[in-house]
């Protein structure tokens, strides 16, 4: 073997060292090309904000959801919240579901309509109506699907601290 070696002459030295370093180099236009393939895709999503306004003195206390992009967003669905609420020292256990949305336009923002259900999935249409200053202090997450005008899906996680929202976790699907 170390014979093969020793007879090689300085071309074939440079003909194998110029095929590992093209092998090199097409791994990495691979690499490159998948990162701009799902940066263009990242480019062509909406970017979308959520709000939360706690001023129960008006009719603007709820949730809003903020189209911050130029591009459509469609299909967007919000996953149920779970949350666990002190009621005087007793701990209850209620769910959020928030009602989908067909479209949110460019620079759009829309109030979001939700319910509040118990845990056997009672509708409770008076806890719905002043559950906003009981979600003032907590922190929970809020994950929202949507998909943009190609149908490219995906999913951004949103989560509640000190009264704000903010985005934790985007996944984008094909």
């Amino acid at each position: 073997m170390m014979a093969v070696l020793l007879g090689f002459t300085i071309k074939d030295w440079l003909i194998a060292a110029t095929s590992v370093l093209l092998l090199l180099c097409i791994l990495e236009i691979r690499k490159l090309k998948k990162s701009i393939a799902q940066e263009v895709k990242r480019r062509i999503l909406p970017q979308l904000a959520l709000e939360f306004n706690s001023d129960v003195s008006g009719d603007d206390a709820g949730f809003y959801l903020k189209n911050e992009s130029f591009f459509l967003a469609r299909d967007i669905q919000f996953q149920d919240i779970e949350l666990t609420l002190d009621d005087l020292g007793y701990k209850v256990g209620l769910i959020l579901k928030f009602a989908a949305l067909d479209s949110l336009k460019p620079q759009e923002k829309e109030k979001l309509h939700f319910k509040v259900f118990d845990r056997n999935q009672s509708f409770l249409p008076e806890v719905t109506e002043r559950i906003i200053p009981h979600l003032i202090s907590i922190s929970f997450k809020v994950k929202v699907n949507y998909s943009n005008i190609e149908n490219l899906k995906s999913s951004i996680v949103f989560s509640k601290r000190e009264g704000n929202f903010f985005p934790e976790d985007i996944e984008f699907r094909a």
